[in-house]
């Protein structure tokens, strides 16, 4: 069973994940892989970015674990954590989908050990790292700064995750880094993870599996920026002025040192209204946005490619819209892409709409009554694990789509606030008159009745979303006739 690491570094790794996620409790499927296993590195413990994430990872997989093994559908793809790759309950690591760094929660001197330097390592110190470096605690990331990231991270190759991941990595199992290059944690831990992984004299397990692993990157530049304090106001605060500079820098050094990739995708944007300046732990919550839900589908796309296509050279790939528009619609991204997700994620808004609006009042429909769908709903907890991923304020579906649409370039294919399924798709509207409705409340239960016949499954959360596949999957082709 052939597994992709995905290994998410840093905040902009944790939100790419994020929409990951999205795409694949939508059905998006992703090739050559059973199993996707994300690995979240991110030093600074308490970063809402991260915790979001990981608390949506969890529901993901609570909900994909009651619906059982499926080849496609809504949340078929398997996302496990790192420690459950073993099987076999030996796994010596916490159950979880973050690094452990333990708690670092010093300043990055104390950490290297500064004051117990000699005179002549102090001053090589204090040429390379700043005061602030110097003192900044750990316990927040690095804020921008690669040098330090460089140092603290390579001491995560011998930890027992790095060694329980390298000991259970197999032939066939694939990698992906999802980092930005332009901040602190990614900038240094892609290259530097990759440097190990592709040593053929790491002293990790498997080196020669984890030698050859066919392996993409998503190399996110620059897509924000943040707001800046007034002159001769202290404050703690990154200076995104240094975004772009560091940006080039990377992209530099990884011109001539970036060996072992098979394919590097490329994104970014024009920043727009700068964000609010949180260098680290719960305030640091950026919204969704659109170059994160693309970022995304470069994973999709790096395992579409047989391993054939991708062995041998180097491939580099990068992002355009159809046009440079401000509200994204589907017609606005290129027909490869709007072919992969157009249909999965309008069937998922379809679910979560009606789902949210309007299952609580279909107790007598035939569909609900036939597994007691209203008794499921009280005392079944994956009923409310759905409803989290749905509706959770924090990191569910409603409140990702939201985020989306408050960026200067929003991502305005599906609207949330529309209460008319006939008007959700922005590019694709269903004409109505005396004798056509289109998708309605009646239409919808219609359609759920009829899937429900040819279901066996007794179980209510598993013929629930397998009556909504059906009839989300027949009110897209037959009703809204999206192509």
């Amino acid at each position: 069973m052939a597994k992709l690491f995905v290994f998410g570094i840093g905040g902009t790794g944790s939100r790419v994940i994020r929409s990951l996620v999205m795409l694949m409790a939508a059905g998006v499927k992703i090739q050559n892989c059973d199993k996707i296993v994300p690995i979240i590195i991110d030093p600074d413990t308490q970063n809402g970015d991260m915790n979001r994430t990981v608390e949506l990872l969890k529901t993901y997989k609570h909900i994909h674990d009651a619906l059982g093994r499926r080849e496609d559908g809504f949340f078929h793809t398997d996302i496990s954590t790192l420690s459950s790759i073993a099987g076999d309950g030996t796994a010596k690591i916490r159950d979880s989908f973050v690094y452990d760094f333990g708690g670092i929660n010093k300043p990055f001197k104390d950490h290297v050990g500064y004051n117990q330097l000699d005179v002549e390592s102090q001053a090589l110190m204090d040429l390379l790292f700043t005061p602030e470096n110097l003192n900044n605690s750990l316990d927040v990331g690095f804020r921008g700064s690669p040098n330090v990231g460089s140092v603290v991270l390579n001491e995560i190759i011998d930890s027992p995750e790095m060694r329980f991941f390298a000991s259970n990595f197999q032939p066939g199992d694939r990698i992906f880094f999802v980092s930005s290059i332009f901040g602190g944690t990614g900038a240094a831990g892609f290259p530097l993870l990759l440097k190990n992984f592709k040593d053929s004299r790491t002293s990790l397990p498997n080196a020669a599996s984890l030698n050859t692993a066919l392996t993409g990157a998503m190399v996110v530049l620059p897509y924000f920026s943040l707001e800046q304090p007034a002159a001769g106001v202290e404050a703690d605060f990154i200076d995104s002025n240094t975004f772009t500079t560091k940006a080039k820098d990377a992209l530099s050094y990884y011109q001539n040192h970036l060996n072992g990739v098979n394919a590097v995708y490329y994104m970014g944007d024009t920043p727009d209204k700068p964000l609010e300046n949180n260098p680290g732990r719960a305030s640091q919550k950026n919204d969704a946005h659109l170059v994160e839900l693309l970022s995304a589908l470069a994973i999709v796309d790096f395992m579409d490619y047989s391993d054939d296509e991708l062995s041998g050279n180097e491939t580099f790939h990068e992002y355009g819209l159809r046009e440079d528009v401000s509200n994204v619609q589907f017609s606005h991204l290129d027909s490869e892409t709007r072919d992969r997700i157009a249909k999965q994620l309008i069937r998922f808004h379809y679910f979560e709409r009606y789902y949210t609006t309007h299952l609580p009042g279909d107790a007598q429909a035939a569909y609900a009554k036939g597994v007691d769908l209203q008794g499921a709903l009280r005392n079944e907890p994956v009923f409310r694990e759905l409803n989290k991923f749905l509706t959770n304020p924090e990191f569910g579906y409603q409140a990702w789509l939201r985020e989306l649409s408050r960026k200067e370039r929003t991502f305005a294919a599906l609207n949330l606030n529309e209460t008319d399924f006939n008007r959700m798709v922005s590019d694709k509207q269903i004409e109505t008159g005396f004798l056509n409705k289109g998708i309605h409340q009646g239409a919808f239960v219609k359609e759920l009745n009829r899937a429900s016949e040819s279901i066996s499954d007794r179980n209510a959360f598993q013929a629930t979303i397998k009556a909504f596949e059906a009839a989300t999957d027949r009110l897209v082709e037959e009703k809204l006739k999206y192509s």
